[in-house]
This record gives structure tokens, C-alpha cells and sequence, in this order.
């Protein structure tokens, strides 16, 4: 009789352990599923946050190019056509125009090569401007900035580059500005990025943006930041892949196993790069804790049948008692 109960017993957990082991690879398949779908919104999110404070970033500071630029051309050819009239009639508003959205440096590059600018220098020698060219060996027109502002009817904006002050990324806007159809100079800002850090910086995950010469201006981790900060392979899967699309690659440095999502703005790439065991590790351990609770309940339902099938067939061993007496 005992042996009865075992066999019956032991039927009736291989059918639970089996019904559990179905159930669990199916619960596994949605799960990992759905963590990485998650996972994927989440980060997606990320940069979109990420792209709106670069859009907005970019926006304001054109704003404010454009805005002064349409001031400077709103006074006379007279008041614009040689260095003396330029430095009455501007030089001290370079100084109200930095301050005013906190620039690294504000200037007027002249057909000459010469600038009459607003910048640190300019502070430290206590003046609003000063005109520095061909004394210190300076020439706007061999500047890629001055170059490329001639090249177009909008304003220009240079890849990122280091300050040498702040030692921070910085940008310079340029625009080109004509009087009367004549050229009057290139009208130009440096713009620190730290402002835009502080936005990266406040974003979770690991965010970045960088330039078309794929070097990195603003980043939520700031190793990043660092000079000669490699990101050659994820910015050129990047350019295969749509706006938002999640792709994963192998990180050759390391040869750890990672995810990315990028989107682009401009000329500029802003992405989010993570270790595949971002998504692999919660799956994981769903599985455990799945396995090691399945393992649970197959024990304790193999004991709870045991014991309720031994209570029902009591009756037969009182009566296969009876029939050996």
C-alpha cells in the first residue's frame, strides 16, 4: 500500500512539475519581453530629455545671435563701415551683449582679420572691448568660423572645442553681416557648455552628445568629457541606424557587451550607451527566483499529495488487513 501511495504520488508531481515548467517558459518569454521593452521606453525617454535641452540650448543662442545681429544692421552703413565706427557704435554693447547671456566671449571679426571683442582679457585689463588682430598674431580670416559664416545666409556653428580657461567645451555662433548689400564682418559668440551639463547631468541614464567630429561636449558621466575619450564605434553604427532605433554591439575596447539608442539634431548626435546586463540581469533573476520557487512548490505539493492520498486510501489498508488476517 505504502508503494501505492508513492507511485500515485510521484505521478502527480511529475504532472506539476511539468504544468510548472510549461507555465515558467512561457512567464519567462513575457517577461524578458517586457523587461526589455521597458527598459528600452525608459532609455528612449532619456534621450528625448537629453534632445530637448540640446534643441533648446542651440535655440536660445541663436535667438539671441540673430536678435543682435538685426540690431547691429538696424544702424546706418555710416555707423558700420570702418573700425572706428564700429567701436563707437557696438564696442561697448559687446560687453551688455556678454553679460547679458553669459558668453566666454563676444566679437566682431572685421574684413581686415581684425576683432574688436568683449572677453576675459578685456575684463582683466578693466575695459568693455579691445582690438586684438595683427598684433598678436591673430587673423579672423584664416578662422574656420569667419570662413564658413561667409558661406551661408544663417548662422554658423562650429564643432566643439576646449576652452583654454575653463577647460570646458565651448561652441562658437557665427553669422556674417552685410549693410546695404556691402560686408560689414562676422558678428560671433563663445558659448560654454556648462549650462547644457548641468542639464546632462540631472538626466538619468548615461547620456552623451557629440559633435560631427565625434567629439563628445556634454555627458551625464564626465570621463567623458576627458580628452581623447574614444566613441568612433558607437558613433558609426549610430549612422546606420534611425533616430531612436536601439541596436547592440560589442565594445571593442572591452569587448563588453552593450545597447544604444542615438538620435540626431543638427549636426549632432545625442545617444545613451549601457551594458547589456542592464536588461539581462532583472531576466536573470526572474529566472532564479522562478526556479528556485518552482523547485518550492513541486516539494510542497508532492508532500501535500502524499498526505492527502495516504488519508484517502487508509480506508484500503484497514481492509487489506483484515483480508490477511
Amino acid at each position: 500500500m505504502g508503494n501505492l501511495k508513492f507511485k500515485v504520488s510521484f505521478v502527480a508531481g511529475l504532472i506539476t512539475i511539468i504544468c510548472l515548467v510549461i507555465l515558467g517558459v512561457i512567464i519567462y518569454f513575457f517577461s524578458k519581453n517586457l523587461i526589455y521593452n521597458q527598459t528600452i521606453i525608459s532609455e528612449t525617454n532619456y534621450i528625448k530629455v537629453a534632445r530637448n535641452s540640446l534643441v533648446s540650448f542651440q535655440e536660445k543662442n541663436l535667438e539671441i545671435l540673430q536678435n543682435y545681429s538685426k540690431r547691429i544692421l538696424s544702424l546706418s552703413y555710416n555707423e558700420l563701415n570702418s573700425e572706428q565706427a564700429l567701436k563707437e557704435s557696438i564696442g561697448e554693447d559687446l560687453k551688455v551683449l556678454r553679460d547679458a547671456g553669459g558668453f566666454l566671449a563676444a566679437y566682431i571679426a572685421q574684413p581686415n582679420g581684425e576683432l574688436i571683442v568683449s572677453d576675459t582679457d578685456s575684463d582683466s585689463k578693466g575695459l568693455e572691448f579691445y582690438i586684438y588682430g595683427k598684433a598678436d598674431n591673430y587673423d579672423a580670416r584664416t578662422r574656420e568660423y569667419y570662413q564658413e559664416a561667409l558661406k551661408t545666409n544663417d548662422a554658423y556653428i562650429t564643432s566643439s572645442y576646449i576652452d583654454i580657461t575653463s577647460k570646458l567645451p565651448c561652441f562658437t555662433y557665427a553669422k556674417a553681416l552685410y549693410k546695404d548689400g556691402k560686408f560689414i564682418g562676422v558678428l560671433a559668440i563663445d558659448i560654454l557648455t556648462k549650462d547644457l551639463q548641468k542639464e546632462f547631468e540631472a538626466t538619468p541614464g548615461r547620456t552623451f552628445a557629440f559633435d560631427k567630429n565625434n567629439k563628445i561636449f556634454a555627458a551625464t558621466d564626465k570621463e567623458q568629457l576627458k580628452e581623447g575619450y574614444n566613441i568612433d564605434q558607437i558613433a558609426a553604427l549610430s549612422k546606420t541606424k534611425a533616430d531612436f532605433e536601439p541596436f547592440e554591439y560589442l565594445r571593442k575596447r572591452d569587448n563588453s557587451e552593450r545597447f544604444a539608442i542615438c538620435a540626431k539634431y543638427e549636426n549632432s548626435t545625442i545617444c545613451i550607451g549601457e551594458p547589456l546586463d542592464i536588461i539581462t540581469e532583472p531576466i536573470l533573476k526572474m529566472t532564479y527566483v522562478q526556479i528556485i520557487s518552482s523547485l518550492a512548490m513541486v516539494v510542497i505539493i508532492s508532500l501535500l499529495l502524499y498526505t492527502f492520498i495516504a488519508k484517502l486510501l487508509s480506508p484500503l489498508t484497514t481492509i487489506q488487513n483484515g483480508l490477511n488476517a
